[in-house]
């Protein structure tokens, strides 16, 4: 017979940049790929007097023949017995005796027999009519959670497992159980209380250690979650998820050089993955180390049975941005060497040039790619965007002043196309409103930074203090263009009179 192992997932808190990109930790198979539960689960079929239906001489007979099929794995033996007894109940062949209906016992037996065998919708239907005919039923309570829990159905099973607890169940399954619902639920603090009596009970759990470290995360709780991922790895040296977990938890507390040592651990033992080279190079940048970064980058690039092109793109930016475009270019020397990058990826590649070009004061070559790129992609609005850059910087450098007015003009072109760009039209709004204003266009620059303020996702306030300076300087400008209007007309009023 074959029986299908539940597996939990622990749920991953919501990691932000730069966190770890891990995936969700998973504990290992529950249920009936654990003995121990196994071992629990048979014994499920005696008696608790206080907590459990009365059952007859005839059914107590019974109930020990299948617990001794059922520990001998018989299970199509032991549910035939069952039904048999339940249909000679409800209609006896010896016609001296009277119809009865089985005991509540009997019903949820029969639900553990179709619930090991995969049954499931039987073992619910027989749960819950052993819980109707019994209420006070607490494993009838207890397996009908665990039945949920394998289904995923933690709304359902949160309630069930309560109500076991309420009427006696105190293992630690149950208990670490209740916790996974409640951490489903973002109910951390219930979460953690539960994992805590569940790792009192089973200190030998990795399970709800796992579970109380993601609990502690939810608080934001990052030194004790960090401690208890060092036990877990202390315990399970190899594994990747662990390591990751606790950068995460390190990172959440500004411990950026400590988070990198794990990344670097996951390294030298050869089981770093793209995604955590690509952070570990992020991390050095944040440290100022960018042959470190490079290193990791290029790493990242190798391990990669398919290379992310958008992915090594971005962090050749960030090399160029926080002004390593020697280093940058490298990376993107190498990227450029795969073979088969479509022309969206050479495109992309080219403007992490000009990028490099732009930081390596590379005005000319700046130029050059950027009119190479717009013969190509003339409605690429990363592009359009650079291109407005370019000659907002070559007119603010005032390096070339006979050309000053040309390149006033191309930026405010390449600025309005921009702007009707959804994914560029913030900056594009900005910088065509900045323009306008060191050209002391207060008016028709404050429409622009009006509409970049709109756009703005985030603290805005920074920008909300600019644009009223600047509405202050329009007002001042609208008054002044309103007065010398009317001078001009008593001006030429006079002239008309003096005629």
């Amino acid at each position: 017979m074959s029986i299908t192992p539940f597996i939990i997932s622990v749920v991953l808190f919501s990691l932000a940049l730069p966190r770890v990109l891990a995936q969700g930790i998973n504990a290992p198979a529950l249920l009936f790929s654990d003995p121990k539960f196994v071992k629990d689960f048979v014994g499920s079929y005696g008696i608790l007097s206080d907590v459990e239906p009365p059952v007859s001489a005839d059914e107590r007979v019974l109930l020990a023949k299948v617990q001794e099929l059922f520990s001998k794995g018989q299970y199509s033996a032991a549910e035939q017995e069952i039904v048999r007894f339940i249909k000679e109940a409800a209609a006896p062949t010896d016609k001296k005796k009277q119809p009865v209906e089985v005991s509540a016992s009997m019903v949820y037996v029969l639900g553990n027999l179709y619930f090991s065998s995969d049954r499931q919708e039987e073992a619910r239907r027989a749960f819950l009519e052993a819980i109707r005919r019994f209420p006070r039923f607490r494993r009838a309570h207890t397996n009908l959670g665990y039945l949920y829990i394998s289904q995923n159905k933690l709304t359902e099973a949160l309630p069930i497992l309560q109500r076991a607890v309420e009427l006696g169940e105190s293992s630690a399954r149950v208990y670490g159980l209740l916790g996974y619902c409640y951490l489903n639920q973002k109910n951390a603090l219930a979460a953690e209380n539960a994992y805590r009596q569940a790792y009192l009970l089973d200190p030998k759990s990795r399970d709800w250690k796992l579970g109380l470290t993601q609990a502690l995360m939810q608080q934001e709780r990052y030194a004790e979650a960090a401690s208890m991922l060092g036990t877990l790895i202390s315990e399970n040296p190899n594994d990747r998820q662990l390591w990751l977990q606790q950068a995460n938890a390190l990172i959440s507390q500004d411990k950026k050089i400590d988070a990198a040592v794990n990344l670097e651990v996951l390294r030298l033992k050869g089981i770093a993955t793209e995604s955590d080279l690509n952070l570990l190079g992020n991390l050095y940048m944040e440290q100022g180390e960018g042959q470190l970064a490079l290193l990791a980058y290029l790493d990242a690039i190798q391990k990669a049975e398919k290379p992310d092109i958008a992915r090594s793109l971005k962090s050749a930016r960030i090399l160029s941005d926080y002004g390593y475009p020697d280093k940058a270019a490298e990376l993107v020397d190498r990227i450029a060497k795969f073979k088969g990058l479509s022309e969206r990826e050479l495109i992309d590649l080219d403007l992490v040039r000009v990028s490099i070009a732009q930081n390596a004061g590379e005005q000319e070559k700046v130029g050059a790619l950027l009119q190479n790129l717009f013969a190509r992609d003339p409605g690429n609005a990363d592009l359009l965007l650079e291109l407005a850059r370019h000659h907002d910087a070559m007119d603010k450098s005032g390096k070339d002043e006979s050309n000053r007015a040309t390149h006033v003009g191309e930026a405010k072109s390449y600025f309005k196309l921009a702007v009707e760009k959804p994914a560029v039209a913030y900056q594009a709004n900005l910088g065509m409103g900045q323009l306008l204003i060191r050209e002391k266009q207060y008016v028709e620059g404050l429409s622009y930074l009006e509409r970049a303020l709109g756009l703005k996702t985030g603290d805005k306030s920074s920008l909300e203090q600019y644009v009223s300076r600047v509405r202050r300087a329009a007002d001042r400008e609208t008054l002044r263009k309103d007065r010398e209007a009317k001078a001009r007309l008593e001006q030429e009023t006079n002239d008309k009179k003096n005629k």
